[in-house]
């Protein structure tokens, strides 16, 4: 089994820009790039078949309707469902979600039970969590170890009372691919003809790297969302067992979904137009249609192969660079690396990520109770996809290897927790210094320098010195002696450190008047700084200047 990861993405025309030549794309997870042919297809439906569908008989809407219909029978291939009239679209997995969480709950009773683990998506908890609210039911998790859920347990927190089993078919934080052949043995038991127990899977991460069986699986229900495959955003998938659809009551009124309506009452259409209110994406749904002829032309083994490869190699290389903590493991992976590093926070590891050109993503990846019981608030995840070459992640790892030398220093020892804080030594901090750097990434690495000296200072971080507007978490205090006014500055971010030590270097020492005769903004935009930060770490620096400002004042 062979594959040419370059030549398969020689097809994204994303890649070929001047722009993104040197582009290391590793933010898969969050969504994918489009080939030339779902690109074509979108533009192909404006330029030849724009009209709406199913209420008209003019020759655009027989076309439109069609071309609907066409890739809704293409969908049902996708994942092996029955039937077309077993697909619903939606515009993505969160919406598919929300529809089943209320159309399945409202026929719940009070006391009814729902079961979900804590490696969901937000997606596959808030919904619950309303619908328990709303109609007093009860959430059970699936029994976890530092909040990675023990699958093999399911059965433990199954009873008479479950009515809905709704379990992530990858995460998304992790990329951990629960074994779905050992969770229908778990059901096998509770799932006969006299129990109501449904169960859904979320494969908004599974369909972009496996062929999906629904049959095979033997879910009731499975959502995913086209994006994450290659397809268009603002679409995605429902599938439903035919009989369990027909039988749910619709989630949304409007166009479409209705039959005939008079003024008290309504008759619903037939599946599966009585779950889709509304006017269709319908150049989404084109989009949707060529991203999945796409895939069916495409060896998904060898795809998939070659993803195992990249997402192996980099757990092992990882493994080896010292001040990075690895929250994933290579088993039973999607293709998804997620870590800390030890020295600076992960938003700073992902502006100089930013800076060589390679796209990562940094946060709770809407999966904040697995992040949390990781003993983590934020990781750096590095996700793959097909059109990855061995090139990507040797640069990626490369640069990881550069940073963490970088970030790698003593700090000067805290003083004694409630010691009175004492000033940093900031003489040696020349503007002129940071100015003389050649390009970005030396001034970047310049400002990662100064950022060392500043101590840290757990004394000061209470809440009343908490900067608000700082995208990392950053403490800043004030005193007055003489006429003349002293700061002291601490944060976990070594960037948020450089622009303090930054702003500091400027204001400390000084009186108020010769404090407001300074144009800090003008010097932060003569150094570049706010072309090249991301806005939220400009934002950071001007929340630090007004805070400063006011305690001047």
């Amino acid at each position: 089994m062979s594959f040419d990861a370059d030549e398969f993405k020689q097809q994204f025309p994303l890649f070929a820009q001047a722009e993104n030549r040197q582009l290391v794309y590793l933010d898969n997870a969050a969504t994918t790039q489009k080939p030339q042919a779902v690109i074509d297809a979108i533009c192909d439906f404006y330029r030849h078949s724009n009209a709406n569908t199913h209420r008209s008989s003019h020759r655009l809407a027989r076309r439109a309707t069609e071309m609907v219909e066409r890739v809704r029978g293409r969908a049902a291939g996708f994942l092996h469902a029955a039937s077309a009239r077993e697909i619903v679209f939606c515009r993505g997995a969160t919406e598919a979600l929300n529809l089943l969480a209320y159309s399945l709950c409202s026929e719940m009773q009070p006391g009814d039970e729902i079961v979900i683990s804590t490696a969901e998506h937000h997606a596959n908890i808030v919904p619950w969590q309303m619908m328990a609210q709303r109609h007093r039911l009860i959430l059970r998790y699936v029994p976890h170890t530092a909040g990675i859920p023990q699958f093999d347990r399911l059965g433990e927190v199954l009873s008479e009372r479950t009515r809905v089993v709704s379990l992530t078919g990858g995460s998304n934080a992790l990329g951990l691919r629960p074994d779905l052949a050992g969770i229908a043995r778990q059901l096998r038991d509770w799932r006969t003809p006299g129990r109501a127990l449904r169960w859904i899977v979320d494969a908004a991460q599974l369909a972009a790297h496996e062929v999906v069986d629904v049959q095979k699986i033997g879910c009731d229900f499975l959502v995913c969302s086209a994006h994450k495959f290659y397809g268009p955003t603002g679409i995605g998938l429902l599938y439903g067992r035919e009989s369990l659809l027909r039988a749910m009551p619709p989630w949304q009124g409007g166009g479409e979904m209705i039959a005939e309506v008079d003024l008290y009452s309504s008759h619903y259409a037939d599946l599966p137009h009585k779950f889709e209110a509304g006017t269709s994406p319908l150049a989404a749904i084109a989009g949707l249609g060529a991203a999945l002829e796409f895939l069916a032309n495409s060896d998904r083994d060898a795809m998939a192969a070659h993803e195992q490869r990249l997402m192996l190699w980099l757990h092992r290389e990882l493994a080896t660079l010292p001040g990075l903590r690895v929250i994933s493991q290579p088993q039973h992976n999607l293709g998804i690396v997620a870590f800390t590093p030890g020295n600076g926070s992960a938003a700073d590891l992902m502006h100089w990520l930013d800076g060589r050109d390679i796209a990562v993503r940094v946060g709770h990846h809407c999966a904040q109770p697995l992040i949390r019981a990781a003993g983590e608030t934020a990781t750096v995840r590095a996700s793959v996809a097909a059109y990855n070459t061995q090139r990507d992640v040797e640069v990626f790892v490369q640069a990881l290897r550069d940073y963490l030398q970088l970030a790698e220093s003593p700090q000067s020892a805290p003083p004694q927790p409630g010691a009175d804080w004492g000033l940093d030594d900031l003489s040696v901090l020349q503007v002129e210094q940071l100015a003389s750097q050649r390009d970005w990434q030396d001034r970047y690495r310049e400002l990662m320098r100064w950022g060392k000296s500043i101590r840290a200072k757990p004394e000061i971080r209470r809440p009343e010195n908490l900067v608000r507007g700082c995208e990392s978490e950053a403490w800043l205090v004030h005193r007055e002696q003489g006429g003349r006014h002293y700061f002291a500055l601490d944060s976990d971010s070594r960037v948020v450190k450089g622009l303090g030590a930054l702003l500091l270097s400027q204001i400390d020492g000084r009186s108020a008047e010769e404090i407001r005769a300074l144009d800090l903004s003008q010097m932060f935009a003569d150094l570049g700084l706010e072309k090249h930060l991301s806005r939220s770490r400009s934002n950071g620096f001007y929340a630090l200047l007004r805070q400063a400002l006011a305690q001047a004042s």
